[in-house]
């Protein structure tokens, strides 16, 4: 049995050496990713092979229809009117940046509605499902079927059968909390359910080679007339009924030109789902009258995509603040040329505040979060812990004139990994969006560099433990 062992451990060895030269040789990733997994891979004989089967695979497939990702240049200054030529004249190269590698124009046709709890999100979102007419698609990374959820599923079984179109798109990672029962139920009612990259192996979350890129996606779309986003998840947790507690989070909805961007994601999602290439959406109409002039450019990513537009949207944000950086996030864990683009600021004299949660919700990240805000601390950034439960808010606000919120968590596996949906508005909405971390700041405990250098050696430990986990956390 022993020279089992030992001739078992042997070829493990010799496999991750051959998955080594993989990552080396034949995979194209920045260079932390290709460190990151050379030294699993090396240092650890029995497991190394099965994390990066399952956590370091390069999602290799690209977008099912390449055309969406030609380059295509627009003559922007001939389809704005001057007021919003003037709100947007400081962004129009990471407007045209975007709409270069996602075809997806900055929109002014729209309305945008915020809601500051989560109540008023799934009473509005009930409502709207309540009142549709032709069709209800919806993304959810978590759509669970509890006191939140339940409700939900059931008026959505009494829509179908009022011929209601209905397609739900959830993840295989994030949504365990709905039986096989329920999910038969609504085929057979003739609701079209997908489910995105799902495990193969009951009660494991992750049993699927993919299960590391996840669909994140926060998307209800009815009648093709309003949309909800943003980082609410349906489910228990969402209201504060969760192990965490309290939980602030931002819910939003839209109505207008935008909605085509998100319809047309969908629409790539349920066609990658299905093997499918047939078109859902043609000739969408939207009123344009009915809404004011917001300016919103929505901005789509994922591991299938040409570029890294979420991180480069960041890094592009950061680097043309003049006066102030607001970032409200449950996971800062940034990458290295996002963390130098902050310093940058701060030494330029850019005022940096940040809003995280004083507990964590997943191993390492809590540590994670306190490495990284460590080096910034040191330069003048101001840090605040949410005091009263989970923070799981995903926003950033710069110089008072752009915002960027939706599902994207300012993280690794946001930037890289998952497949996300958030959008960029300038113009009124933005008060409101400043007033809310305001009032979360109020909310919160302010760290200290005093308190930070005096934190004790588990602390110290555990950081530099999550640091090096950062591109998988």
């Amino acid at each position: 049995m022993k020279e089992i062992f030992i001739a078992l451990k042997d070829y493990l060895v010799f496999v991750n050496i051959i998955f080594a030269c993989i990552v080396i040789f034949f995979e194209r990733r920045r260079p932390v990713f290709t460190l990151f997994w050379i030294t699993i891979l090396l240092l650890t004989s029995y497991f190394g092979f099965i994390m990066y089967l399952f956590f370091g695979i390069s999602f290799k497939k690209r977008r099912a229809l390449a055309k969406y990702y030609l380059k295509n240049s627009h003559d922007y200054l001939k389809n704005l009117n001057k007021k919003s030529m003037v709100s947007i004249k400081k962004w129009i190269g990471l407007s045209r940046y975007l709409d270069g590698v996602l075809l997806g124009k900055m929109t002014h046709n729209n309305s945008f509605t915020f809601y500051p709890e989560a109540k008023y999100y799934f009473e509005n979102l009930t409502l709207s499902i309540k009142n549709a007419k032709k069709s209800i698609y919806m993304e959810y990374y978590i759509f669970d079927d509890d006191e939140v959820g339940s409700p939900i599923y059931d008026l959505l079984l009494e829509k179908v059968k009022e011929g209601v179109e209905i397609k739900i798109i959830v993840d295989g990672a994030g949504t365990r909390g709905v039986s096989r029962k329920r999910v038969e139920e609504l085929k057979r009612a003739g609701i079209m359910f997908e489910v995105f990259f799902p495990s193969y192996f009951p009660f494991v979350k992750v049993g699927n080679l993919r299960a590391n890129y996840r669909d994140h996606r926060k998307i209800a779309l009815i009648d093709n007339k309003i949309c909800f986003s943003g980082g609410l998840n349906i489910g228990k947790d969402y209201i504060g009924k969760g192990r965490l507690g309290n939980w602030q989070d931002i819910g939003f909805s839209l109505k207008g030109e935008a909605i085509i961007d998100y319809l047309h994601e969908f629409e790539r999602s349920w066609k990658f789902l299905k093997k499918d290439t047939t078109d859902i959406f043609q000739n969408i109409a939207i009123d344009k009258d009915d809404h004011s002039l917001t300016p919103i450019q929505v901005v789509s990513s994922g591991p299938n995509y040409e570029f890294h537009t979420i991180k480069d949207t960041f890094l592009s944000l950061i680097v043309k603040a003049e006066k102030s950086i607001h970032i409200e996030t449950p996971y800062f864990i940034p990458d290295e040329p996002i963390l130098d683009a902050l310093k940058a600021a701060l030494v330029s004299g850019v005022k940096v505040k940040i809003v995280i949660p004083s507990v964590g919700d997943h191993a390492f990240v809590y540590w994670a979060n306190q490495y990284f805000y460590g080096e910034l601390l040191e330069l003048g950034a101001e840090i605040y812990k949410y005091k009263y439960g989970f923070i799981h808010s995903k926003l950033v606000i710069i110089d008072g004139e752009i915002a960027f919120l939706g599902t994207a968590n300012f993280d690794y596996r946001s930037m890289y990994q998952n497949f996300e949906i958030s959008l960029l508005i300038l113009g009124n909405n933005i008060t409101e969006l400043e007033k809310r971390i305001d009032k979360d700041i109020l909310d919160s405990k302010r760290v200290t560099l005093e308190e930070y250098k005096n934190r004790g050696k588990k602390d110290r430990v555990l950081e530099s433990i999550s640091k090096l986990l950062a591109p998988i956390l």
